[in-house]
């Protein structure tokens, strides 16, 4: 019976010293469960397109603006499907998901972005 009681008081502080290991954890992401240190998922709501200096700001936890390169994938999700779209066709108010690349380990500044999806 004292080997079962010790053995559960073990188990129980090994539970307990793991619970900050499993909490709090950099994932590499604002908003999403990636792994990737440097890949940040940041949603919210377009305050502002400027097609000629290519950027999209977008107000989320925080008002963040991002850089729009020619390869950034720009998709429009539909219920049904989803569809390849410009920046020009985001308006003042979409809802968006920006996926992005980061600079630094702790720096949120968006350095290029992967993906804009208009939901």
């Amino acid at each position: 019976m004292k080997n079962t009681i010790t053995v559960a008081a073990v188990m129980i502080l090994m539970g307990i010293a793991m619970i900050p290991s499993c909490y709090g954890q950099n994932i590499g992401s604002d908003n999403d469960m990636t792994t990737d240190e440097d890949l940040r998922v940041f949603d919210g709501i377009v305050t502002n397109v400027d097609v000629g200096k290519s950027t999209l700001t977008v107000k989320g936890a925080t008002e963040v603006t991002f850089p729009i390169s020619s390869d950034t994938k720009i998709l429009l999700n539909t219920f049904n499907d989803v569809f390849d779209i410009s920046l020009s066709d985001i308006k003042k108010g979409n809802y968006v998901d920006v996926s992005y690349r980061r600079s630094g380990t702790d720096s949120r500044v968006p350095v290029k972005v992967i993906q804009v999806t208009v939901q």
